[in-house]
């Protein structure tokens, strides 16, 4: 595997640090609220239910910064001393929620598909629910008012609905499971696959990525003894790969509210050209034209 310096892996660890805090105090200073005019603005003036657009870009903050505070936990999980299993799972988890959240807040999306969207979330979170009620009856579940409601709404919005043996099973547009999220939105379906097998334990995952064989056990010379451990250029490649997704997520919040300048887009490419990213994939980062 290639070498890298632990100079190197330090400069793409501060450069993903500075990602977070430098766009935290972007929106923070702007208050959240989209410049006049902007894409979210004219949504948020204009669009026939009010609510339910507001929903969908609330949808989408949250999942970004989902993303950011697992970014900062990986950032801290790989700073010495390193976990060797924990850092696969976090990156998992910015990609998965970087590809939600990029996926509700899309700039090159109307807003009718924005809402739409929304509701297929919406309805995913009342399954989720459900299943959590009927796992643990102690836990109250949804009401089945609560799926009339949505149904209602989407009725309103004249969005597609279907159902089956009287079961409310889709709601605005299909949501797509993570892993094809992540190939849609990042182009990293296959990385999701990757890092879903460390989350889930699969020795195929864990056995290259998180351990390294010693020499044969010393009860037993044909078995070989492992001991955890991340290659440093792993490290360098979870934090380009958490960065990517995650400056995906945040551009396309920063152009929709009308905070991606020219000087923030300098920024980032200032902390892009540290983690080493193809001008390619930054310019698809950052939404360009």
């Amino acid at each position: 595997m290639q070498q890298i310096s632990k100079e190197e892996i330090i400069n793409k660890r501060e450069a993903l640090g500075k990602i977070i805090t430098e766009s935290a105090s972007i929106i923070n200073a702007m208050g959240n609220v989209p410049l006049e005019d902007s894409i979210a603005d004219l949504e948020l003036k204009n669009y026939k239910r009010i609510k339910s657009i507001k929903t969908a870009h609330d949808q989408a903050y949250q999942r970004m910064e989902t993303a950011a505070d697992l970014m900062s936990c990986l950032i801290k999980s790989l700073t010495e001393p390193v976990e060797t299993v924990a850092p696969y799972v976090l990156t998992r988890g910015v990609l998965e929620s970087s590809a939600y959240s990029t996926w509700l807040g899309r700039p090159d999306i109307s807003a009718d598909e924005r809402v739409n969207r929304s509701l297929a979330m919406r309805l995913k979170n009342l399954r989720e629910q459900t299943l959590l009620s009927e796992a643990e009856p102690q836990i109250n579940g949804p009401s089945q008012e609560k799926y009339e409601n949505l149904a209602s709404i989407a009725k309103e919005l004249n969005a597609e609905i279907k159902t089956k043996n009287g079961r409310l099973t889709m709601v605005g547009t299909q949501l797509p499971v993570p892993t094809v999220i992540c190939e849609s939105e990042l182009r990293e379906g296959a990385t999701y696959r990757i890092l879903s097998g460390v989350s889930h334990s699969r020795s195929f995952a864990i056995q290259q990525l998180c351990f390294r064989t010693i020499g044969p056990s010393d009860q037993d010379a044909d078995r070989l003894d492992s001991e955890k451990f991340i290659p440093p250029m792993l490290v360098a490649i979870l934090f380009v790969q958490a960065g990517k997704a995650f400056l995906t997520a945040l551009c396309a919040r920063l152009k929709i509210y009308g905070f991606l300048t020219r000087e923030v887009i300098q920024m980032l490419r200032k902390h892009s050209d540290v983690l080493e990213l193809k001008e390619e994939y930054f310019r698809r980062c950052i939404w360009a034209d």
